[in-house]
């Protein structure tokens, strides 16, 4: 059996976009044990737009204009909670733990997508639904104490569905460069005022190298994900993006000795099959 080229060229650029993304979940939670969460997404979006722009301003006008403003409000309102909820996460539970709340994402996805758009869906999906939310609760372990960052984590995986649909509602009209400097800017708009009204913090020259850092690792594995998905079909690439969790558990094992419980595991197993569920019932359709 042959492989198909562009598939694993595709599938190379997710798991790569994917360290780039858990080398980003590492500084953020480097810097969050002094930086307040205000600043980390402030300054996440501020280095977006300086790496972003340069790029589109080379080109053509026409790049940047919209009529679709309202959509990138939605768009960036809910990415950038989603974002604050994720950094929340980071900074206070287990780095693999977070990077499971992150693939909370593709439950929520279908179910805002049949509220919002009216998208029907099949009920092998409601299956990867429900599936998912044994997961979460098995996750949550709600025979112990639940941790409050978890349940902020999940918050910002329904978040970002809502992110997600308000990208594909918008996808007709948007391309992938727009969207992307309009939730960059948008989103450093939005959390300059949080971080003024907060607590004043000046970085050290060594969070400033993390803070450029991370506007760089976020626009790379931004790159590449945008990168793969347009090059190869979604449905068979996909799956990769749940290698997320294998770069956080080593990640997390070597710099913090974190490893993940029983439970966790076991939950995240279940949100990674439900998502797959999920992933599989659209190919079909």
């Amino acid at each position: 059996m042959r492989l198909n080229k562009i598939v694993v060229i595709g599938s190379l650029l997710v798991i790569l976009g994917e360290l780039f993304f858990t080398s980003m979940g590492m500084i953020i939670k480097t810097l969050g044990e002094n930086m307040p969460s205000h600043h980390l997404v402030f300054y996440r979006n501020a280095f977006a737009v300086l790496i972003i722009a340069p790029f589109l301003l080379r080109q053509k006008a026409t790049q940047i204009k919209t009529q679709r403003i309202g959509m990138h409000l939605i768009r960036s309102i809910s990415g950038v909670l989603a974002m604050y909820c994720f950094f929340y996460a980071l900074a206070n539970i287990e780095l693999a733990n977070a990077m499971v709340t992150k693939l909370t994402g593709p439950i929520f996805i279908p179910l805002v997508a049949v509220f919002w758009i009216h998208e029907k869906v099949s009920l092998k999906t409601y299956l990867g639904i429900i599936i998912g939310f044994i997961g979460v609760i098995i996750f949550l372990n709600p025979s112990t104490e639940i941790q409050l960052a978890s349940l902020v984590g999940i918050l910002g995986g329904a978040l970002a569905a809502i992110a997600k649909v308000a990208i594909r509602k918008m996808s007709d009209t948007e391309p992938i460069a727009r969207i992307v400097f309009y939730f960059a800017l948008l989103g450093m708009l939005f959390s300059l005022f949080p971080m003024l009204a907060s607590e004043t913090y000046i970085p050290s020259i060594n969070e400033w190298m993390l803070l450029l850092g991370l506007g760089i690792v976020g626009t790379l594995g931004q790159f590449c994900l945008t990168k793969a998905y347009s090059i190869a079909p979604p449905s068979q690439i996909g799956a990769f993006t749940y290698s997320s969790l294998l770069w956080a558990s080593l990640a997390g094992w070597l710099f913090w000795n974190e490893w993940p419980s029983t439970h966790a595991l076991i939950g995240a197993a279940l949100i990674i099959t439900a998502g797959l569920v999920i992933l599989y019932s659209k190919k079909k359709a």
